[in-house]
């Protein structure tokens, strides 16, 4: 009885400290807009839309309206993440060449990796690894699909950045988050959850839900690391995103933070096609650690 009530004591204070402690998702939202705006360039990049409506020229004049964002355009564009044929000198020689969207989805994944600083808890050079490893097999699975090839490769990028943002803006949530989840044996998302009423995958969803992001990347931002008696529906965004995260951690990949489970393959009629087919026609996995590798160099080295 003694113990009982021992336990129900600090289940009472766990449950009264949370209320009195853990910010709303709301109120957390605020703090991280306030410290980390997105970048002017990357909105004006998003408000282009496709290139049916806007010329090669005209992201090229938003683009070049940053210097540093040129230069690392550039610099990928003349690295082994493309092999262009030639030397590209200019955006718009890049956009002419690599093509519109490709050059629109770089841009902005790369205005997103510029706009977060290293972080307490997370490796951060693992973190982006992940994530652009992530990024290109999305893509391999969108072209495989015929879906979303528009957007796959920027929600494998942010896909993740609501953990960013925690662990930058509230990293002593995460760090009670972590020691909850390895003290019950349970899954980050479920400890954050416990803890705040909410995941940073919900957090990365509002966060690309005040940016405006099209409703396909926000649901592939909040829903990647559904439970899989709940998976994304076949097909979608966010399920592209959740296979090419999970095969990337079939490659001992991480996310940064050490240890943190995460789901495991769902049925078969879930994974068709299989993943290691369409890599195939991508020349492989080794293919793609290298283009990772090289995005990497380019964007944030």
């Amino acid at each position: 009885y003694a113990d009982a009530r021992r336990r129900l004591q600090a289940a009472l204070a766990r449950e009264q400290a949370r209320e009195h402690t853990a910010p709303s998702i709301d109120e957390l939202l605020v703090q991280v807009m306030e410290l980390a705006p997105l970048p002017a360039v990357a909105h004006r990049i998003l408000e282009l839309g496709d290139e049916q409506r806007f010329s090669a020229h005209g992201l090229a004049s938003i683009i070049a309206s940053d210097q540093a964002l040129t230069t690392r355009l550039l610099r990928l564009a003349n690295s082994a993440y493309y092999g262009a044929p030639r030397r590209i000198g200019t955006v718009r020689d890049a956009v002419v060449l690599l093509g519109f969207r490709a050059v629109q989805q770089v841009a902005l994944a790369s205005c997103m990796m510029q706009n977060h600083r290293p972080a307490p808890h997370l490796d951060y050079d693992r973190y982006w690894q992940f994530s652009v490893t992530t990024a290109l097999l999305a893509e391999v699975l969108a072209r495989t699909g015929g879906e979303h090839v528009d957007l796959a490769f920027t929600a494998g990028v942010i896909h993740n950045v609501g953990l960013l943002a925690l662990d930058q803006h509230r990293p002593d949530l995460l760090r009670e988050a972590l020691a909850r989840a390895k003290a019950e044996q349970t899954s980050l998302h479920e400890a954050e959850r416990a803890l705040l009423g909410y995941t940073d995958a919900d957090l990365g969803g509002a966060l690309a839900e005040h940016w405006n992001f099209p409703a396909p990347l926000v649901a592939a931002v909040r829903d990647h690391g559904r439970l899989l008696d709940d998976p994304p529906a076949p097909g979608s965004l966010a399920a592209h995103v959740m296979r090419a995260r999970i095969f990337a951690r079939s490659y001992g990949l991480s996310d940064g933070l050490e240890g943190r489970p995460d789901a495991t393959p769902p049925a078969d009629d879930w994974q068709q096609p299989p993943l290691s087919i369409s890599l195939e026609h991508a020349g492989g996995m080794d293919t793609i650690l290298e283009r990772a590798e090289a995005f990497l160099e380019a964007s944030l080295r």
